[in-house]
């Protein structure tokens, strides 16, 4: 039968990596709101279709990356240069500091693609199938004379060969590929947001000196402790039933948001000659985003003052609190020790953590039933 004193610690650990992990999540979104996360994701993928040269070789630059301010777009008179000074993605941009948009959809992709092979001065009853001929011949774009990279270009002339010079397939062949990109793009926002998560999550550990080696070994010495700690977690539990699929339906709502924002923002966009259109665009683009990050902070304001303040009151995790019992140098190697253990849990993301919880607390009732059970036989 399972140790139910290793079973207790277990779930310790589990739900105050779960309460920090929510913590460490709430700030890891509130940095990539602030920073544009997802806009320069979308815009590396861009540079990726557009652009032969690879910017971001190292996984280092892939980070620093998104940490700058969004630049032009690419390099003067790219065709990525062109794409983003487009006025249907120009005005998609959010503000100064979020000047690309966060989210572009396949037909704006498809569109803005045909538009910068025709060029700009297309007129109704033009001929487009000659004017993207020329374009792909010429090796430059008819909208300012861009210089179309060779793998791009390669490219475009397969797709264009394959819908027979049909303008609509040609469209639906681009509309597929920037699909086909934008899911290796999810992959790697999910990749650097965990990244970052990670060093996220030591900053928490560092600052709340949460050490995971000390929290066992107060586990493991104070029985009332454990059971204290077992009671806040069921608590915990019965408040929040729905936590894990509560934080994917926010995510999903926040997504959905953006996308939608970006789809009215394409419908009302007459390619802003007038300059009011685009003042009103950014005034809802940034209300947008103060009400997002308002409501990340008030959620981290709420779980700090509530359930971590609990946990970290009944630990004694406070830094007022903390003994060192060797040398100096060796408790600080210790804690370090301890404080990348709680950084590489709590990168895992708080669903996992609440989903493991559950199942450890369905266990820990499994167990303790037939152990009552038995001892009612005993008596009698």
């Amino acid at each position: 039968m399972l140790n139910s004193v290793v079973l207790d610690i277990v779930i310790g650990l589990v739900f105050i990596y779960l309460l920090y992990s929510l913590l460490a999540t709430i700030i890891q979104e509130i940095i990539a709101s602030y920073f544009g996360f997802r806009a320069k994701i979308l815009e590396r993928a861009v540079f990726r279709m557009l652009e032969d040269e690879n910017k971001f070789a190292s996984r280092f630059k892939r980070v620093l990356y998104l940490f700058k301010k969004s630049g032009n777009g690419g390099e003067l008179n790219s065709t990525s240069y062109e794409y983003y000074k487009h006025p249907l993605i120009q005005f998609l941009g959010e503000s100064d500091n979020h000047g690309k948009p966060s989210y572009i959809n396949k037909q704006t992709f498809s569109k803005v693609m045909v538009d910068l092979l025709r060029g700009k001065d297309v007129k109704p009853g033009d001929d487009v199938k000659a004017l993207i001929q020329i374009a792909l011949d010429n090796k430059k774009t008819n909208w300012g004379e861009a210089q179309i990279s060779e793998q791009t270009l390669n490219y475009l002339k397969s797709i264009w060969a394959d819908a027979e010079g049909d303008i609509e397939k040609f469209r639906k062949h681009l509309e597929t590929w920037f699909d086909e990109t934008m899911d290796r793009a999810s992959g790697w926002y999910k990749k650097h947001t965990q990244f970052i998560l990670f060093f996220v999550g030591l900053a928490i550990a560092i600052v709340f000196n949460v050490d995971t080696i000390k929290l066992v070994n107060k586990l493991e010495k104070d029985p009332k402790l454990r059971e204290h700690i077992i009671q806040q977690a069921d608590a915990f539990i019965k408040d929040h039933p729905n936590l894990d699929t509560d934080l994917i339906m926010q995510k999903i709502e926040f997504n959905n948001a953006v996308v939608e924002r970006a789809k009215n923002d394409s419908s009302r966009n007459n390619y802003g000659s007038e300059s009011f259109l685009k003042d009103s665009l950014e005034l809802a683009k940034y209300q947008f985003l103060m009400a997002r990050r308002d409501t990340l902070i008030n959620r981290a304001e709420s779980l700090l003052r509530n359930d971590i303040s609990n946990v970290h009151q009944s630990i004694g995790l406070e830094w007022e609190t903390y003994e060192c019992s060797s040398h100096y140098f060796v408790c600080i190697l210790k804690s370090l020790l301890g404080w990348v253990i709680t950084a590489l849990a709590l990168s895992l993301g708080a669903p996992f953590w609440f989903d493991l919880l559950n199942k450890l607390m369905k266990l820990r009732g499994s167990v303790a039933t037939p152990t009552l059970d038995n001892k009612e036989k005993q008596q009698s």
